[in-house]
């Protein structure tokens, strides 16, 4: 079963692969920059460098989906920036309902005869009553966090207006006004 390691992992061996690329792409504009050839041939290299990654990545995500979409080796910014940008828990929970629903209606007559394809759309209604409950208790985290990064930015606001603002004034020449 893949871990958050063999994420690390694999997201280290890329960064180290690109280096690496990245030094031999330089070269080869430094050394052959008339041989479109030969630049071909090293791109179509990195790619197929990029093409592996993505592979590796997809294998380990079959068995860790959320550390797949939620990189453990992201940084506290980066992070944080994911989730000022609409990217958390429960959109995760939404696109599996997204899956669930997309594969039920692309196999709809096969499912009203029986057929079963072992996919996210042969979810039992007691496995979507489980997801649902999830769902809720996870956007009311959601909200607290939410709440508590408002509350902080807030605080972080008005102490740093507060403390500036005499700063400001005590080295002004109001005497004119």
């Amino acid at each position: 079963m893949a871990n958050h390691q063999q994420f690390q992992s694999c997201y280290q061996n890329w960064m180290a692969q690109q280096r690496l690329d990245l030094n031999e792409l330089l070269q080869a504009l430094t050394n052959f920059p008339t041989d479109p050839d030969y630049l071909q041939l090293i791109v179509k290299k990195h790619i197929n460098h990029y093409e592996y990654y993505l592979t590796a990545r997809a294998q380990l995500a079959k068995h860790d989906g959320p550390s797949f979409l939620a990189p453990t080796w992201g940084t506290t910014f980066e992070n944080s920036s994911l989730w000022i940008g609409g990217c958390r828990p429960s959109l995760i929970i939404r696109l599996v309902y997204v899956l669930c629903g997309y594969q039920q209606n692309t196999h709809l007559a096969e499912f009203l005869h029986g057929v079963t394809r072992g996919n996210l759309g042969d979810i039992s209604s007691s496995q979507l009553i489980s997801i649902d409950a999830l769902h809720a208790k996870t956007i009311k985290e959601e909200d607290k966090l939410t709440s508590t990064f408002a509350s902080l930015q807030a605080y972080n606001t008005t102490y740093n207006i507060t403390s500036y603002v005499p700063k400001l004034f005590a080295s002004a020449d109001l005497s004119h006004y």
